[in-house]
């Protein structure tokens, strides 16, 4: 497909995001390091930077000036695409709300980032937004993420199968390892082992529910948990009123601890706690084609929800959505 798409680029902060100072690197108002590096590719896009925090940093009212803000801009210019440059360290959760809010769009958004500051030797900012561009002229629409991995190669991921980076190589995850594909070239060489996944049925839908709310509602968050030997639930505050829903990181075959009810070490003594403040306890990741270990019969006889074929940041993505609108929504 020739390069005729009209772009919209996206900052967000992070390392991608770097400016050009004359005394360091810094975040402010002097020109973005990977355009300048990059050359023609600062002078062919609109730009904007709804959000300017380091990825860690972000907050639910960040999400949804991010959001409000890239809606405005997509229904108010005739783009073909749109680039959005996010920090690493939590892309994935930002990607997951994109498969959930953006995927309805007939034209691609394609998230990239850097694991070093664009000006620094060895640098892949540059060489990311370059696959990122080529990857937006070669598709038509959906939710993508692109980065160079530790072998050379630049992989191509589905949003809705994106994960943390791995914390050996820092290189960016698929559920699974269902890659898309990788860039050759300037060519999108798709993986025919993997099936796209299916579309979020109702993004524009969720999209146009999340920007009339004047701002979101006081259960604006998820409480997360991490799946390490003894967690003392004891130690969390389930009475607070910022949350209704609780996410329980499993282990990788589907279990947490499950001892008795009255044991605080237990994911039952959770659900416990959460039936008495009215809040509803989910867990994942979880393999429907496996067959359930004891402790994850257990789980699921106790009537705690769970998240099928997804991974923790596709959860998390839903359940904080689901916060926003004020009820579970449609998968």
């Amino acid at each position: 497909m020739a390069d005729t798409k009209k772009v919209l680029m996206v900052f967000t902060g992070g390392n991608i995001s770097t400016r050009l100072s004359k005394k360091a690197l810094e975040l402010g108002t002097a020109p973005y390091a990977v355009l300048d590096e990059a050359g023609r590719f600062g002078k062919d896009f609109t730009i904007i930077e709804p959000v300017d925090v380091c990825s860690e940093n972000f907050t639910p009212p960040m999400y949804k000036v991010l959001f409000d803000t890239i809606k405005k801009e997509v229904d108010n210019g005739d783009y073909g695409c749109v680039l959005i440059a996010h920090g690493s360290n939590t892309m994935a959760y930002t990607v997951q709300l994109a498969n959930l809010l953006l995927s309805g769009y007939e034209i691609p958004f394609v998230f990239f980032g850097s694991k070093i500051s664009p000006t620094e030797e060895e640098s892949d900012a540059v060489t990311n937004l370059k696959a990122a561009y080529a990857l937006a002229m070669e598709v038509s629409k959906g939710v993508y993420v692109v980065g160079k991995a530790a072998d050379g190669k630049i992989y191509v991921h589905y949003g809705a199968y994106m994960m943390s980076p791995n914390r050996k190589t820092d290189d960016y995850a698929s559920y699974k390892n269902r890659i898309a594909g990788k860039i050759t070239g300037k060519k999108f060489v798709p993986n025919e082992d993997v099936a796209a996944p299916e579309e979020c049925p109702n993004a524009m839908k969720n999209l146009r529910a999340l920007s009339k709310l004047m701002t979101l509602p006081l259960e604006d968050t998820i409480l997360t948990i991490d799946s390490p030997v003894c967690v003392n639930y004891m130690n969390y505050n389930i009475a607070r009123s910022d949350f209704k829903y609780v996410l329980q990181r499993l282990h990788y075959d589907g279990a947490v601890n499950t001892l008795s009810e009255d044991n605080p070490f237990s994911i039952l003594y959770l659900k416990n706690a959460c039936d008495h403040y009215d809040k509803q306890v989910f867990v994942a990741p979880i393999d429907s084609s496996h067959v359930p270990s004891p402790s994850t019969k257990t789980i699921l006889d106790a009537k705690i929800k769970p998240l099928y074929d997804m991974p923790l940041e596709a959860a998390w993505a839903y359940l904080m959505l689901s916060s926003w609108l004020g009820k579970l929504i449609k998968k």
